[in-house]
């Protein structure tokens, strides 16, 4: 498979992508990016590298932001340039890219990256970068200012916080304490191997936080790159993307527009949605996905199962440690602790199974097995995957656009349903995956 995704460019470091690659990546941007840009990096060992690869193959002005959280270069990008952000986000350590985004926040388009990637191929770097380096304290002072302009405690909490050895460990601590909060932090030293734990908080043992979280009002852990975020009540237990949507809809509900959620989210959304009065949109798995449909229909908040959020209300763009402080700030102004507010938030037993499949192999195996669902099932929907609805549940087989994998996403509205369509639909899978 390519490494020019759906939504992003992505690779083994070393085997599927390099220096030499970077730069013509860089080289062929160029062609359909504004004259300037703003680029930035993660912490991830090859990342400056190949930030500089990119770099020297882009034929224009180049303003480099250094090691920041890929949302505070964003911002320094805002309104004004395209950004570009050297990251594999929430994978594994061997792993990295380069994510795309518009001046106006939302990620390249899906035949944008596609473009790219044919201007790649015929494209020699002939680069000659005018570089603009920006002082990181500065890109990082701003971007807390603007977060801290944007927020309001009513009592101080204590918030325990997980960075994983990310990109939040540069500023979590200091936005959330310079914004009234008591802060319990781990894993706060940055390291591109993440020794602690893995870069993605949904699949991650979150062990640690659990325990510092039951001594605090609140816990949040973050993805490699600070795009993603999981948050866990005062008693330790992991809410899940909907219990979250609701706690931080309880404020958020007060601005217009609908709900954005993608495919895999649980009906539980609906029913959120029912609650609040507001409409659901569905849309793909992808971050670009959601953002570009928030945007289109003027939504109020934006959610992915995968731990994307988006809050218009803060910025135009999907980053957690933004969503993170608003929702300690919405917890600052109720009466009831995080665990007794998500109580009364009913939930439908709901599972995600990832199963290795090669990149060359996981895309035709779903669109054999689209074929197939359409003859055997009545309701079938292929917006992004494929899609089964039955009476009491539904299941989703889709292809991950960012490793060699195919999820099997199961709910249903009682657990025996639930077990049955699980394993039914993994014995399905395997045998389509081993076949």
């Amino acid at each position: 498979m390519s490494i020019f995704r759906s939504y992003d460019v992505r690779g083994i470091y070393g085997k599927d992508i390099d220096e030499g690659i970077m730069k013509r990546i860089g080289a062929a941007f160029c062609k359909v990016s504004t004259k300037t840009i703003v680029v930035a990096n993660d912490m991830r060992v090859s990342s400056e590298s190949l930030k500089q690869a990119f770099i020297s193959g882009f034929n224009g002005t180049v303003i480099d932001c250094g090691c920041v959280p890929l949302g505070a270069g964003m911002m320094h990008a805002l309104g004004k340039y395209d950004y570009a952000y050297v990251t594999a986000s929430h994978l594994t350590k061997e792993w990295n890219g380069i994510k795309f985004f518009h001046k106006s926040g939302i990620g390249f388009y899906e035949n944008e990256n596609k473009k790219i990637e044919e201007l790649f191929k015929e494209t020699v770097p002939r680069g000659k970068p005018v570089v603009k380096r920006e002082v990181t304290k500065k890109i990082l002072d701003d971007y807390k200012k603007y977060i801290l302009g944007k927020i309001k405690i009513n009592k101080k909490l204590i918030v325990a916080i997980d960075c994983g050895n990310g990109m939040a460990s540069v500023v979590a601590r200091q936005v959330f304490e310079e914004a009234g909060f008591v802060v319990n932090i781990i894993f706060d030293k940055l390291d591109g191997t993440f020794p602690e734990r893995g870069p993605d908080p949904s699949d991650s043992d979150l062990n640690e936080l659990s325990k510092k979280a039951q001594s605090a009002d609140m816990g949040i852990a973050y993805d490699g790159d600070g795009d993603r975020m999981v948050i866990v009540d005062n008693n330790g237990m992991r809410l899940t993307p909907e219990q979250t949507s609701y706690f931080i809809l309880l404020e958020a509900v007060k601005n217009s527009g609908p709900i954005v959620a993608n495919v895999e989210c649980t009906r539980l959304i609906d029913d959120i949605a029912k609650k609040f009065n507001k409409k659901v949109i569905r849309v793909p798995v992808g971050h670009t996905f959601l953002m570009q449909a928030v945007d289109k229909h003027k939504a109020c908040f934006g959610v992915e199962v995968s731990g994307h959020y988006t809050l218009p209300y803060m910025a135009p763009i999907d980053d957690s440690l933004m969503v993170s402080i608003y929702a300690a700030a919405v917890l600052s102004k109720q009466n009831k602790s995080l665990s007794e507010i998500i109580k009364g938030v009913k939930n439908y037993p709901f599972g995600r199974i990832g199963m290795d499949c090669s990149d060359a192999k996981k895309f035709k195996i779903v669109e054999n097995l689209k074929t197939k669902f359409k003859k055997e099932y009545e309701k079938v929907t292929t917006l992004d995957g494929v899609r089964v609805d039955f009476p009491g549940g539904w299941v989703l087989i889709r292809a991950s656009n960012t490793s060699p994998m195919i999820r099997l996403t199961v709910e249903a509205e009682g657990k025996k349903t639930f077990e049955r369509l699980k394993k039914k639909f993994s014995e399905v899978l395997k045998k389509e995956i081993s076949g």
